[in-house]
């Protein structure tokens, strides 16, 4: 699928417009929500659980959070 649209993008000689501007991804999820929403909590969890294990606790009977990003709280 292109993303420039023959009838709004270009001028009368075919070739694209100078205002012309690719439309930005909104739906994408920021960075900053990435850190703070799924990174971090993740890693002080992992942090959490090791200074459990080293003082004493039973690794087998912890539940470690999981190794991907999912399922996590959606931007959107």
């Amino acid at each position: 699928m292109s993303i420039t649209n023959r009838a709004k993008d270009r001028d009368a000689a075919g070739r694209l417009r100078r205002s012309f501007r690719r439309p930005n991804h909104t739906q994408s999820t920021p960075g900053y929500w990435v850190r703070l929403h799924m990174n971090r909590p993740r890693r002080h969890e992992n942090r959490h659980m090791c200074w459990q294990v080293m003082r004493g606790r039973d690794p087998d009977g912890l539940i470690w959070p999981l190794g991907s990003r999912k399922p996590h709280v959606y931007y959107w």
